[in-house]
């Protein structure tokens, strides 16, 4: 069998990657191809009742129709988040828990709320032992990080496009990490997403609405920037966190990054996209990006909140452009449709 760049990632660097559906199918091929963990989302949940359905009928059959919406979104995606921690959790065991989870998403609905995070996060929890708890990188979602991470309870930081909210992410984890340390409860890993395709696909449109003329090259290098840097300051500081790219647009964001410590989550498209690109087997995390690429992008603000260290405070995060759409994005096409999938109770959402 012929010899490929993920072969490569798993036996010469520590460069590991999840696989990024809720499809049963695409799961089964990824743990083929190396990947350690699923990532899920509400948008994937649904995307696989869709393109699968006699696969999750039964199951689906037998959540109560006339369920509140919160409660009924929730039972869906417990289905494929625990159908996905169960295929992985060999890997759990096998790496003792430092992989080898899925990830259960909270509403992008509570973005803001941070109370209303906390309980769901623990109810969550209760789910699988591999399953890890997803939730944005706003203000409210890093108070929530703090506190899950001092009760063992694993993390993933969605929603992160800058290198503000990655440190504000890795802080938080550290505070709670201390905590739970202290209080002799066992640590659980924390992942903190970096967005590096959508932020990319964001400043498109911002540097074509400022007439920039910047070349697809330097766009498209712009979440590398951010990743790189967020992955500098977490070895400089010491953080536990682990970066994890994410959003990617094809083999370029994987191979710009590889070599490092960091966890990837990639679709099957993506996957397939390296498989056939072949790339070198060459880790390059630690090749700055061109200077002139820099410079260029810094004409930006909206780059240089996402790149700069102080470029947002949390109070911010809520309010980026970039994240304002990815949280509409996540409720309006994956939230809201699964709390009426096979429901009996009709939505007023959109009225």
């Amino acid at each position: 069998m012929q010899d490929t760049y993920f072969d490569w990632l798993q036996r010469e660097t520590p460069t590991r990657w999840w696989h990024d559906s809720g499809n049963p199918d695409e799961i089964e091929l990824a743990l083929q191809r190396h990947a350690m963990g699923v990532t899920t989302n509400p948008v994937l949940t649904f995307r696989t009742f869709r393109m699968q359905p006699e696969f999750w009928e039964a199951a689906v059959s037998e959540i109560p129709g006339d369920l509140d919406f919160e409660p009924h979104a929730e039972a869906l995606l417990r289905l494929v988040a625990t159908y996905a921690a169960s295929k992985v959790y060999p890997i759990f065991l096998e790496t003792n828990g430092e992989h080898g989870y899925a990830l259960g998403q909270l509403n992008p609905g509570r973005a803001g709320d941070a109370a209303g995070m906390l309980a769901q996060a623990r109810r969550y929890r209760s789910w699988a032992p591999n399953i890890a708890i997803k939730l944005p990188a706003t203000r409210a979602g890093i108070e929530v990080i703090e506190q899950i991470a001092a009760e063992g309870i694993p993390i993933c930081a969605t929603l992160n496009v800058s290198v503000a909210q990655a440190i504000a992410v890795a802080e938080a984890y550290e505070r709670g990490r201390a905590k739970a340390i202290e209080a002799g409860v066992p640590v659980a890993p924390c992942i903190a997403v970096q967005q590096v395709g959508r932020i990319d696909d964001y400043l498109r449109d911002v540097a074509m609405d400022m007439k920039l003329g910047l070349s697809e090259r330097t766009v498209t290098s712009a979440g590398i920037a951010v990743a790189k840097r967020s992955y500098g300051i977490f070895r400089e500081r010491g953080y536990h966190a682990v970066i994890m790219p994410a959003g990617c647009r094809g083999a370029h964001h994987l191979t710009a990054l590889a070599g490092g410590k960091v966890i990837f989550s990639m679709t099957t498209r993506v996957q397939d996209m390296v498989l056939e690109a072949d790339p070198p087997r060459v880790a390059h995390i630690d090749e700055p990006v061109d200077e002139e690429i820099l410079r260029e992008l810094l004409q930006m603000p909206e780059f240089r909140r996402a790149y700069e260290p102080d470029g947002m405070q949390p109070p911010e995060f809520i309010t980026f452009g970039v994240m304002q759409k990815l949280l509409s994005q996540f409720m309006e096409t994956g939230w809201a449709p699964l709390e009426t999938y096979h429901s009996t109770r009709v939505s007023g959402r959109w009225i």
